[in-house]
């Protein structure tokens, strides 16, 4: 068994990216940080060790799409016994068809309609007059979580300006990841995992989540539990900007980065939930701490339960920061049970002019009351 794999790229060798592994039969994903290609991965090093068998996710930097590489453990070959048999019968050679795996990245192409001109009328003295008949269009109802989204797009945004100083990041290039989100505040980050090594791509609906679409603040990913107990895990992933400047007294500098962990709950009428943050902030040196460097990043994972849809909540699997490196984004929240929901919110607050700080909680309690809340008790869609 090798204990090592080489991950190259004839296009990408010599740049920079960020590196996801999914062991094989293991419900876990590892950020390996970023790398330069070619890149020497030993998995007996990590804690607990493993093998190089799984899925690598490559996310180089400047590139919009994933490259998603599979290295699955050899099968045994048997040697079969030969037994000599007076009239060999020939069995013919199947040939597999083989079907493509579709790339994520690739957008259908839009439907063309075609117009039929109508043709024109010559009145004659003697008209013949034809009803017309209007076929009735019988609307597509639509799933809850595209309610969801369409009620998220259009009341978030007012409820987001009560958060003090609110940073509107920029969504480039808005596809799965942020390669900046302005002012440094990202250097490739907000990569979105659903118990999946593959990105979630923003504006994406499915049958049990759906992910904001770009240019929606604050960005949104709502799970459902579903009717039977299971896990749900929802994972952020990349790496925070680290400017750096040269003071003409002081001389060159790089900020530093701080992370803080809270939690809180939240609730009107029948919703209640619980929330979890990570906020991450960059520092100043001393001699620049009245200013701030960079956009604050603060995730809140949060469930909603209620009494009326019999909401069970068997654990919630808090995985905030496990590397305990404010340098590196990887944070995983895990929730066990069934008729909830559970999500995850990414936050942002910079005023330049003053110290940096995180959102104050009860800003964050606020916030989800008025927008998560409102919607479920509007709404009052579950489809478990």
């Amino acid at each position: 068994m090798s204990t090592t794999i080489v991950i190259s790229s004839i296009n990408y060798d010599g740049e920079m990216a960020n590196i996801l592994f999914k062991p094989e039969n293991i419900n876990t994903t590892i950020n390996l940080g970023e790398v330069t290609l070619p890149y020497t991965f030993n998995p007996t090093l990590l804690t607990p060790p493993r093998d190089v068998y799984g899925t690598y996710t490559i996310l180089v930097s400047n590139s919009n799409c994933p490259n998603i590489m599979n290295v699955p453990r050899p099968t045994p070959t048997v040697t079969p016994t030969k037994t000599p048999t007076p009239t060999p019968t020939k069995t013919p050679t199947l040939t597999p068809t083989i079907t493509p795996t579709p790339d994520p990245c690739l957008i259908s192409p839009t439907p063309t309609s075609t117009v039929t001109p109508t043709p024109t009328l010559t009145p004659t003295l003697t008209p013949t007059i034809t009803p017309t008949i209007t076929p009735t269009v019988t609307p597509t109802p639509l799933t809850c979580f595209q309610k969801y989204s369409k009620w998220w797009e259009l009341n978030s945004f007012p409820i987001y300006t009560g958060i003090t100083n609110h940073f509107n990041y920029v969504y480039v290039p808005g596809i799965t990841n942020i390669s900046s989100g302005g002012f440094n505040m990202f250097n490739n980050g907000n990569v979105i995992l659903l118990n999946n090594p593959i990105p979630r791509t923003y504006g994406g609906i499915g049958l049990e989540y759906f992910v904001s679409r770009k240019n929606v603040w604050p960005q949104i990913t709502l799970v459902n539990l579903g009717g039977v107990v299971g896990p749900h895990p929802i994972s952020e992933i990349g790496t925070p900007g680290i400017p750096s400047g040269n003071d003409p007294t002081n001389g060159p500098y790089t900020i530093t980065r701080q992370v803080f962990l809270t939690q809180g709950t939240y609730g009107c009428g029948n919703i209640t939930g619980s929330w979890y943050r990570y906020s991450n902030i960059g520092l100043n040196p001393s001699f620049l701490s009245g200013s701030t460097p960079t956009p604050s990043i603060e995730y809140v994972w949060f469930t909603v339960t209620s009494s009326e849809w019999g909401t069970e909540i068997l654990s919630v699997d808090d995985d905030r920061g496990s590397i305990l490196n404010p340098n590196q984004l990887d944070s995983t929240m895990t929730v066990t049970g069934k008729n909830g929901f559970f999500g995850m919110i990414l936050l942002s607050s910079f005023n330049q002019s003053s110290p940096s700080i995180i959102i104050p909680d009860s800003q964050i309690t606020t916030f989800l009351n008025n927008s998560v809340c409102e919607m479920f008790t509007y709404l009052n869609c579950t489809d478990f």
